[in-house]
């Protein structure tokens, strides 16, 4: 099948996923400027946490940071795909004093203590794509199990009910993305049952974590969006270029990541490929797995017949390791097809990629937007084919 007749399926078949897809980049132009808005709140109450737990000032020991602020990510489905994502971003570059995790709102809610330990102030940061009761829940376990606990809730939905389980002014902060529930003027016209919020909210909740809780100052942050939106709009206009990518047919489909980079991507890109699959004709495969890249280069079960897609990203070294296992497995003769989502910031896979050439170098934390997107792309051309 060509290019071009995968593209008329998609005009035939999905026009809503696609429109629902491209709508990204300015949806992310959005949250950074309702961040903006919401920055003074977010840093007092980020502020009034670390008081709390005694965090003195600085970044380091050694600039007076004393005690540490127990800082959980949480979230269901989607918001929780978001959740490990920004945990991934913070734990490397987020505001300091901090110990950031990461736990299911399910499992917050039923053993609050095996995430908690022994943290006496928490910052509960809890993501939603809609209503999700179990965040209710945990924010409630999570309250009677510590001496203070302060709440920032992100959501997709401005009427979310996490409103009523956070106490504003005091501990918690709620912070709304309406354009992101309103993504799309209707539904997939397919069998597959795609909500607005399915699409985009992955990305506008991390990146919208990324800027309440990283460090870095206002300026980088702008930047570091503004670089991600264009690496969005460049998906946008090489569609043709990744649908050339899943031309060929395949059995399986594999999500490749590495160490603590793009874990939440990758979790993010199964749940969306069962979203997608119905769409047109064929349908995506419904073996669909995620798994370490680096391990996957030692194990040709993993990657058998499949279409093997890498995320790229983090050190010099990380990204050498990464690019060797690549190459490990296009020699591996088990049938893999890999395919690497990368910066063209050598050092860079050789083979068949999708890169994003042309942009300074920024973090991963970033970059797993338009890496999401990329997927989304790749996804809606193999569904339609």
């Amino acid at each position: 099948m060509l290019e071009n007749d995968i593209a008329q399926l998609v005009r035939e078949n999905a026009p809503t996923v696609a429109s629902q897809i491209r709508r990204q980049p300015k949806l992310w132009e959005k949250v950074l400027d309702l961040y903006r808005e919401v920055e003074p709140d977010v840093n007092a109450l980020v502020g009034r946490a670390r008081a709390a737990a005694g965090v003195l000032g600085g970044d380091t020991p050694e600039d007076g940071v004393d005690g540490t602020l127990t800082v959980v990510l949480t979230g269901s489905g989607s918001a929780l795909d978001a959740a490990v994502s920004a945990a991934e971003g913070l734990s490397v570059s987020g505001v300091g004093g901090c110990d950031y995790l990461c736990a299911a709102a399910e499992d917050l809610a039923r053993a609050p203590k095996d995430t908690l330990r022994d943290a006496e102030h928490v910052l509960l940061v809890a993501l939603s794509c809609g209503d999700d009761a179990a965040l209710g829940q945990a924010v409630a376990a999570v309250r009677a199990n510590v001496k203070g606990l302060f709440v920032l809730g992100l959501t997709c939905d401005p009427a979310d009910g996490i409103a009523s389980a956070v106490v504003p002014d005091e501990d918690g902060l709620v912070i709304a993305l309406p354009d992101v529930a309103s993504a799309a003027d209707g539904r997939a016209t397919a069998e597959a049952s795609l909500e607005p919020a399915d699409l985009a909210g992955f990305t506008c909740l991390t990146l919208m974590a990324n800027l309440c809780l990283g460090a870095d100052d206002l300026r980088a942050k702008d930047n570091w969006t503004r670089i991600a939106v264009r690496m969005g709009e460049m998906v946008v206009m090489r569609e043709t270029a990744l649908s050339s990518l899943v031309l060929e047919p395949f059995d399986s489909l594999v999500f490749l990541a590495s160490g603590t980079h793009f874990q939440g991507v990758a979790r993010e890109a199964v749940v969306q490929a069962a979203n997608f699959a119905g769409l047109g004709r064929g349908g995506v495969s419904p073996q669909v797995s995620r798994g370490d890249l680096v391990s996957a280069a030692g194990d040709g079960d993993v990657t058998h017949d499949a279409l093997a897609v890498a995320f790229i990203g983090g050190s010099d070294d990380e990204k050498a390791s990464q690019v060797a296992s690549l190459k490990s497995l296009d020699g591996a003769e088990n049938g893999c097809t890999p395919v690497a989502v990368q910066q063209d910031v050598a050092p860079v896979y050789p083979g068949r990629a999708f890169s994003f050439d042309g942009f300074a170098a920024i973090p991963a934390a970033y970059l797993a937007l338009p890496y999401l997107m990329a997927v989304q792309v790749l996804l809606l051309m193999a569904s339609v084919k």
